[in-house]
């Protein structure tokens, strides 16, 4: 089983999630975000258990979303880079839509994100639990990043967003993916962020006030994929 250890606390205090020169970054500096890494390990741990598991990844993904979104909508965001995954992600959504089955296609948006043009694809799925499925064989990237936000508002707000970011990002120095991402999780109750290192955070609108419910799906998630999270309290006091 790998360790993996929980910070919790505003969003202003995680150092590699939150930037102070993005302005729109401000808006959510002091939502309460849960981060979860994996624990530091000695040169004495055997190389394969340093391995990171895609299977456990979306595993832990797919069970911690599906007791929270509970069969309600939500958006999902994925950057790819350069292996292929968010191509054919695209292929399945546009035979999805071509095929009469009956399922209604879902709104979604394929952009180039960065100077590398990487894919980056934006997909409101109706309901979690169904429509993931949908996903599979697609996600977790080989490398880059995945985001998945409970939300209500509108998709076309998200893609709005997204249009602006890939945008700018052609102009940027740094990546800025992560500030892209958390930028918008004033518009979502909860946003789950996965980084290219296989680092997780979760990110509350306060208008979640159960937190410690939040942690106990985190911690079932966890068990579920083959995590022995830690949990750090207090740590940001």
């Amino acid at each position: 089983m790998i360790e993996y250890v929980v910070q919790s606390g505003p969003l202003r205090t995680f150092d590699a999630l939150f930037d102070n020169r993005f302005d729109k970054l401000k808006h959510v500096a002091d939502f309460h975000t849960i981060q979860i890494t994996a624990k530091p390990v000695t040169q004495r741990i055997h190389i394969n258990r340093l391995r990171r598991s895609s299977e456990r990844e979306l595993n832990f993904v797919s069970a911690f979303f599906a007791a929270v979104a509970s069969g309600q909508r939500s958006v999902f965001v994925m950057r790819d880079v350069g292996a292929g995954r968010g191509a054919e992600l695209v292929r399945k959504l546009n035979l999805r839509k071509q095929l009469s089955s009956g399922e209604p296609p879902l709104p979604f948006t394929h952009l180039q994100y960065g100077a590398s043009e990487d894919d980056l694809l934006v997909l409101s799925l109706a309901n979690f639990s169904g429509d993931f499925a949908l996903l599979s064989g697609c996600v977790p990237p080989a490398e880059g990043i995945l985001a998945f936000y409970l939300t209500s508002a509108p998709f076309d707000l998200f893609d709005i967003h997204w249009q602006r970011a890939c945008r700018d990002s052609l102009k940027a120095k740094d990546d800025r993916i992560r500030r892209d991402v958390l930028s918008l999780a004033h518009e979502a109750q909860v946003t789950l962020f996965m980084d290219a290192d296989g680092a997780f955070s979760v990110t509350l609108h306060p208008k979640v006030t159960d937190v410690e419910g939040v942690e106990a799906r985190i911690t079932a998630a966890g068990a579920s994929a083959g995590m022995n999270i830690t949990f750090a309290p207090g740590l940001f006091g």
